[in-house]
């Protein structure tokens, strides 16, 4: 039978704290829930668990597209787009597969781009937010460069869906 971790709570009393873990089992996560009572002294400590940034995004498929002048613009690098094997700044990547072989990455300070290869910083289609640790969440604000002007512009059509979760 497969577990989920869900998380811990930390609940501070004074010089103590108690840390309840919560964990589900199996596939019906409203009548299978476990919960675990551990005592932790407050005044000491560790570091906390490693985060696995790219475990929270859920989607294997991606689907860039646009109804509007990215769609004229830069209609190469619409399409699907598929997770990789491997992460980039402990972020996701994609890779489209169908088509050009063009690839969408997290740049740690510019916010998630696509590009002819992971890791360049110039490409087609931008979107600046890196505070979502998956690009399907970030539901405005991304940008398409228009190579006849040299700029980048809005699209407020122009959006990034998951189109297959990852199966458990």
């Amino acid at each position: 039978m497969r577990m989920v971790h869900l998380g811990v709570l930390l609940l501070l009393a004074g010089t103590h704290a108690i840390a309840i873990t919560i964990t589900i089992e199996g596939g019906d996560l409203a009548n299978q829930e476990i919960f675990t009572n551990t005592k932790v002294d407050a005044l000491e400590g560790s570091l906390p668990p490693l985060h696995n940034l790219t475990s929270s995004c859920s989607c294997d498929k991606l689907l860039l597209s646009s109804l509007g002048p990215a769609a004229i613009s830069q209609p190469k690098v619409m399409g699907i787009y598929t997770r990789s094997w491997t992460s980039y700044n402990h972020h996701p990547s994609y890779r489209m597969n169908y088509g050009a072989d063009y690839r969408l990455y997290q740049l740690p300070t510019s916010g998630w781009l696509v590009s002819y290869k992971r890791g360049a910083n110039i490409g087609y289609v931008h979107n600046p937010d890196i505070s979502q640790t998956c690009p399907y969440l970030i539901q405005t604000g991304w940008l398409y460069y228009n190579s006849v002007h040299g700029v980048w512009l809005h699209d407020t059509t122009l959006v990034l869906r998951c189109i297959q979760k990852t199966e458990e």
